[in-house]
């Protein structure tokens, strides 16, 4: 016996559709290299700039100085024989969460590049507007070398982080029937925050307890709300010291989670 396939008009037309669209060009990633740190210090850096479908569209370089997870210098791009050479703006231009971000503006004119980077380079997002020529708005993808005059460093475990920690974890939405887009949600933590003292005690937004180290980079709460609760003493994406709770490491008895449903995350906000 044959099968029969039935396909509705709109699912029909829908894969027309899909199949005439122009293939968007793949994000382009850093190169490999060691993660960057908050105070690497001068770094410069070179490369190239395409559209969303990966067609050239020029050039682009900076030379800067990352302090305190800050960005000082200037960058300069060069899109469709235009040339805008800008200073780096301070509390815009940042390395966060292994992502570079450097941003520079002088009236109607800004350049943003940003992406994951490591030692070696950088890879991802274009955006600028540049009045002159026959520019104005452009976006698209940014990739190139970075050198850094200090080597990259590997951050250590095991820190115990000083300070208030912000506590969160990410809450899968959709997805149940099969083919059902998903995405995910930032939730906060039950916690709200985190605080650990080096005398062995921690404080959270409605508790109190202690806390002690166990093997490798682990620590566990032993008294409060969330005794028993063992976490890792991990950097972040950025380096800093955070405390990382794992789901299947924080059940009860009952096996009802201690902390929160998913992994939380404990680190410096933002």
């Amino acid at each position: 016996m044959r099968k029969s396939y039935r396909y509705t008009s709109a699912a029909f037309w829908g894969a027309i559709c899909l199949a005439a669209l122009p293939a968007m060009a793949a994000v382009p990633q850093p190169s490999p290299g060691m993660p960057v740190t908050a105070n690497m210090g001068a770094v410069t850096g070179n490369g190239v700039l395409t559209d969303r479908d990966g067609r050239p569209l020029g050039t682009w370089s900076v030379t800067a100085v990352l302090k305190a997870g800050q960005f000082t210098g200037s960058s300069t791009v060069v899109i469709q024989g235009q040339t805008v050479s800008l200073p780096l703006i301070a509390n815009r231009s940042y390395l966060e969460n292994s992502r570079c971000v450097f941003y520079s503006e002088q009236d109607r004119t800004h350049v943003e590049l940003s992406g994951p980077c490591t030692s070696n380079g950088i890879g991802g997002y274009l955006n600028a507007f540049i009045p002159t020529g026959e520019v104005y708005s452009v976006s698209g993808y940014v990739s190139g070398a970075l050198a850094f005059k200090a080597p990259g460093a590997v951050p250590k475990a095991g820190i115990v982080p000083k300070g208030r920690l912000t506590c969160a974890w990410m809450e899968r939405m959709g997805g149940v029937v099969a083919g059902q887009d998903y995405h995910y949600e930032l939730r906060y933590s039950n916690m709200g925050f985190l605080q650990l003292s080096p005398q062995g005690t921690y404080t959270t937004a409605n508790t109190s307890g202690k806390w002690v180290r166990g093997p490798g980079d682990t620590i566990r709460l032993t008294s409060g709300q969330f005794a028993g609760a063992i976490g890792h003493l991990q950097p972040d994406k950025s380096g800093q010291p955070a405390v990382y709770f794992e789901r299947d490491e924080n059940r009860d008895a009952r096996d009802v989670h201690i902390v929160d449903p998913q992994r939380t995350s404990c680190t410096v906000m933002r």
